[in-house]
């Protein structure tokens, strides 16, 4: 559940809860933090925790890559204070006696982090403030769980990797009931801390789980997603199993999605997309154009690692080219709903994604098409969409895709120049670190063949 700081005071004072994480997300949408006592916290931890800046420069691997202007060697990585956000403090059930609350990055100053994931969701939500708008989101997460502990995946060079079944059961309740010493644990966890949950189901591949969110408004949505990926992964670990949101995790198995649902609702608490008897509105029809124009722009932020692209296969439920359709599957943007539930689902995006760019990047693009008073090009894609040409290609590489981003100016006047600069050195960084390693799929395919 969520907390005051006068409940929380209570629950320190009869030691129900001893610790507070503080925490933000870094570029990849790991949360990074720092557990406080519960004492220091209410003494002057929840007026801001020091934190080093190199968790905004740093690599996949923790590496500290050069190139960013924000943090670095050349300005000796300075602070920034993680200020908590006091309306998501919340128990952190999934942890014994411990709360958690969720961070902006500030300067010394007290400036909002212009780079900061969190940072650059919120001055699209304040845009959309601007205009009358308010948007809701959810994603839909696919994981998969591995009859794997860190040690093992280590001591076996991560190749090898068991799923925790061996077989496909999609969409059965028989699988979902083997699963349920995990999911039950983890569903009840993030209730009791404030998370909504609709639903679990197992998803296609051998291991592999579908979890649904409570729909919410869009700061609380990608805060909801941040914490389930956390309360996945170390309740995992507590039950001597690994749970991976990679986007690919075996070139045999499919891809790990997430779906990102996005409605808007207009001053007056209405729908915004709905046109009044079910079909979209003028603000959905230009919202949904700027998505589409712009789609290969902010794709960084939805496909961010070498891995994202090995997802994108036709005939996979992944998306091929960027069209639009309704309730179609084989597209890249499906419009879905009727009245408050009226939305757009964004299929492009991996398990492997920043909730607050991904959502952010679909705001901007969507606002500008608003702005602009575009128009849908052309029908809805009927059928499959993997047999056509129709809506621009994909970019096919992260390498693509950085320089896309890197010379964008829609994303240079909608996310600021520093922010592009930003990202666009973390894309070339991230496929740089991986470009020049020898893999087990090369050694298999090259050792005994040359």
């Amino acid at each position: 559940m969520t907390l005051s700081l006068g409940e929380l005071a209570k629950l320190a004072e009869t030691g129900d809860v001893d610790t507070v994480v503080v925490a933000d997300t870094d570029m990849q949408g790991r949360l990074y933090g720092k557990r406080l006592s519960a004492a220091h916290f209410l003494k002057s931890g929840k007026d801001g925790v020091p934190t080093c800046s190199v968790v905004l420069g740093w690599g996949q691997d923790h590496s500290l890559d050069p190139g960013y202007g924000f943090t670095g060697w050349d300005s000796g990585y300075p602070d920034f204070i993680s200020v908590p956000e006091m309306d998501t403090l919340r128990l952190c059930d999934w942890q014994p006696r411990t709360a958690i609350v969720l961070a902006d990055a500030r300067s010394p100053d007290a400036d909002a982090v212009e780079v900061s994931p969190r940072a650059i969701l919120k001055r699209q939500l304040e845009k959309c403030s601007a205009m009358d708008l308010e948007p809701f989101s959810v994603s839909e997460l696919e994981f998969f769980l591995l009859r794997e502990t860190p040690d093992s995946l280590h001591d076996k060079g991560f190749t090898n990797i068991l799923p925790r079944h061996h077989t496909m059961h999609p969409e059965t309740v028989i699988r979902t009931s083997e699963d349920e010493d995990y999911t039950q644990r983890l569903r009840n966890a993030l209730e009791k801390s404030g998370v909504g949950v609709e639903m679990v189901k197992a998803e296609y591949s051998p291991g592999q789980v579908e979890i649904n969110l409570a729909y919410g408004r869009c700061i609380e949505a990608a805060d909801a997603h941040v914490l389930v990926k956390t309360a996945a992964k170390e309740i995992a670990l507590q039950t001597e199993l690994v749970a991976s949101f990679m986007a690919k995790i075996d070139h045999a198995l499919g891809g790990s999605s997430c779906h990102i649902h996005m409605s808007m609702r207009n001053a007056s608490g209405a729908s915004a997309f709905d046109d009044g008897k079910g079909g979209m509105s003028k603000t959905m029809r230009s919202f949904l154009a700027g998505i589409v124009l712009h789609a290969r722009d902010f794709f960084l932020l939805f496909a961010p690692t070498t891995n994202s692209y090995k997802r994108m296969i036709p005939n996979t439920f992944a998306p091929a080219r960027i069209g639009w359709g309704l309730d179609n599957r084989t597209v890249a943007f499906r419009v879905v709903g009727r009245g408050l539930g009226k939305r757009i689902e964004n299929r492009l995006p991996g398990a492997d994604v920043n909730p607050y760019l991904a959502y952010a990047a679909m705001l901007a693009a969507g606002l500008s098409g608003v702005e602009a008073e575009l128009e849908l090009d052309g029908a809805p894609q009927d059928g499959n969409a993997y047999l056509t040409d129709d809506g621009a290609a994909i970019p096919g590489s992260l390498d693509e895709a950085t320089e896309i981003f890197a010379t964008s100016e829609i994303v240079a006047e909608t996310l600021g120049p520093m922010v592009q600069s930003h990202y666009s050195n973390f894309g070339r960084n991230t496929s740089a670190a991986l470009q020049n390693l020898v893999t087990d799929a090369e050694r298999r395919v090259l050792l005994m063949d040359i």
